[in-house]
């Protein structure tokens, strides 16, 4: 365990002391700690302090006896101790009824974001610096305050999916994720989902982890559309001492506070009920949301989304033709040009979305390069999953497709920049429509293609089709794409690069020579290179020129065996 510094241990001891004419805010929050802590808050300290004082509190926009509060709180920041309402009056000098008038002073900080609330013990509160306070002090520049309150519903519902992507990182445990969300919804109770949250018994009957869960599910359900969230994650809310099989029994048996106050209920899939999942009611679903547009809870069952800050860099290798025309598009979708170009098209009369298709064999980095794009744009990607679109219910896939277009448009709307809708695959559903319909599943395609067609002509945002078989694509799809780009196999001096890339301790000329002997796309590549690691892992030795060579020699066996290939 960390051993905590006792402050009086300092008494006895002795410091360079700085230039008590160096004006930084070390330098003046350090003689505040020191004359305050000695002496506490007098007048005559006040006056000595007041140069130090007005320096603090002009960087942070505050008053100076706050800068004196502020200096005490960075102080104990650095350590395992934790300022609190006594704390901090005893470091003034005054009784804790005398502390009261420092309440709003402290208030006011954390709402600016100076200070973070961690909680209390015996009905004292406690307090440490945030973040954007430290970077301040020790950059010597101006406080930059994180905005926390004065939100939008939006807003506060983008700082939940951030909070709980740290969570999920492991940046942030479980009781810094409530004190971060609990301070959002505290300090925007001018919305209408605050001011339901902190009216219910949500702040009254409800545990800490309970209320992690609440808002765990108004997360996915106005973010990702999902109805239902299954007690298996719920229980990743939990904290360190609780049961979390008691407390998924307790939940199956109805005994939690969020069920007893009608805040959640089990999820309900086509009449049946599901003990396992936990679903926002109906009320909540009713009231809670009246001043945001959450996303449509069909949306869940046909889309996933990946951030393009989630993405990581690849480097990838391109013959010359293709890579000329991915540069190309990746400048087009830079959003200054992408909305330049829209304006112009639009105002010439002309369709302002942008439909490209990748095609090409398989492993040549169709895929790969769609997500490098969104990297290098900074634009989410929308993934289609074409298996969910289809259905054997009349009537159900026409409507998923439609509803997969509708979704895309309320992102190109409420996105900063429009995401790249991506068809992984696309020959599974933009193949050639049939001319003789004779049975219903024929009609079914026809009129989805139609669909998609339809909704390819009135696009305003980027769609993206990848194929391995482009000949199976119906010419109306064809013409609706106004990039094409063919990703060939590689030429030998582009899988040489790929080599090395894949197996950096291969020397140059072992490169080339495998290059020469082996025309691999770089999904095969990929596959000997995963194959080495997996050696290298077991045995410890880096893999031999010659070794490469069986794992070639067994690749090209699988190529030539394998009729049904797959794609990278």
């Amino acid at each position: 365990m960390r051993r905590k510094l006792d402050s009086s241990l300092l008494e006895d001891k002795s410091f360079i002391s700085e230039d008590t004419s160096v004006k930084s805010l070390t330098a003046c929050m350090n003689r505040i700690y020191r004359r305050v802590q000695t002496g506490g808050l007098s007048p005559e300290a006040m006056r000595e302090l007041k140069p130090d004082a007005e320096f603090v509190a002009d960087r942070f926009r505050i008053d100076e006896e706050s800068a004196v509060l502020l200096a005490a709180i960075l102080e104990k920041s650095g350590t395992n101790n934790q300022v609190d309402d006594e704390d901090l009056a005893m470091y003034l000098g005054c009784t804790n009824i005398e502390f009261i008038r420092f309440h709003e002073k402290l208030r006011d900080m954390e709402k600016a974001g100076i200070i973070r609330y961690l909680g209390g013990r015996c009905n004292h509160r406690c307090y440490s610096v945030t973040n954007e306070t430290l970077k301040a002090v020790e950059s010597n520049g101006n406080f930059i305050p994180v905005k926390m309150s004065g939100l939008s519903t939006e807003e506060v519902f983008t700082r939940f999916r951030k909070y709980f992507d740290s969570f999920r990182n492991d940046t942030i445990d479980c009781e810094r994720l409530l004190e971060e969300l609990d301070t959002l919804v505290r300090f925007n109770d001018h919305l209408s989902f605050c001011r339901k949250a902190l009216d219910s018994a949500l702040y009254n009957d409800c545990t800490d982890t309970e209320r992690r869960m609440f808002y765990y599910l108004c997360h996915r359900f106005v973010t990702h559309g999902d109805t239902s969230v299954t007690l298996d994650i719920l229980t990743n809310f939990t904290e360190f001492m609780e049961d979390d099989e008691c407390l998924k029994r307790h939940f199956t048996h109805e005994k939690m506070s969020l069920q007893k106050a009608g805040l959640v209920s089990f999820a309900n899939e086509d009449g049946f009920v599901d003990i396992n999942s936990l679903s926002l009611s109906d009320q909540v679903k009713a009231e809670f949301f009246t001043d945001v547009e959450a996303a449509p809870e069909e949306s869940a069952k046909y889309r996933d989304i990946i951030r393009a800050d989630s993405i990581d860099a690849k480097e990838l290798f391109y013959n010359k033709a293709e890579g000329e025309q991915v540069d190309r598009l990746a400048s087009l979708l830079d959003e200054h040009n992408f909305k330049e170009v829209q304006n112009r098209l639009s105002a010439s009369g002309m369709r302002r979305g942008f439909n490209a298709i990748f095609y090409g064999s398989p492993g040549t980095g169709k895929t790969a390069s769609v997500y490098e794009l969104a990297r290098q744009t900074g634009r989410d990607i929308f993934l289609v999953d074409v298996t969910k679109l289809k259905s054997k219910w009349v009537g159900d896939s026409e409507k998923s497709v439609r509803m997969v277009f509708k979704i895309y448009r309320r992102m190109c709307r409420k996105c900063p920049k429009a995401p790249i809708m991506l068809f992984n695959e696309a020959d599974a559903i933009f193949s050639r429509r049939i001319e003789n319909v004779e049975q219903s599943v024929d009609q079914m395609n026809n009129a989805i293609q139609n669909i998609i067609l339809e909704e390819m002509e009135n696009l305003e945002g980027i769609l993206i089709a990848t194929t391995n078989l482009l000949s199976n694509l119906d010419p109306a799809f064809e013409r609706r794409f106004i990039f094409k780009i063919e990703f060939k196999m590689p030429e030998k001096g582009s899988r040489a690069k790929i080599w090395k890339s894949m197996v950096p301790s291969l020397s140059e000329g072992d490169a080339e020579a495998l290059a020469g002997k082996f025309a691999f796309s770089g999904g095969n590549i990929e596959n000997i290179a995963r194959k080495s690691t997996v050696e290298y892992i077991l045995s410890g030795n880096e893999p031999t020129l010659s070794l490469l060579e069986t794992y070639c020699k067994e690749e090209s066996m699988v190529r030539n065996d394998n009729r049904n290939r797959i794609g990278f």
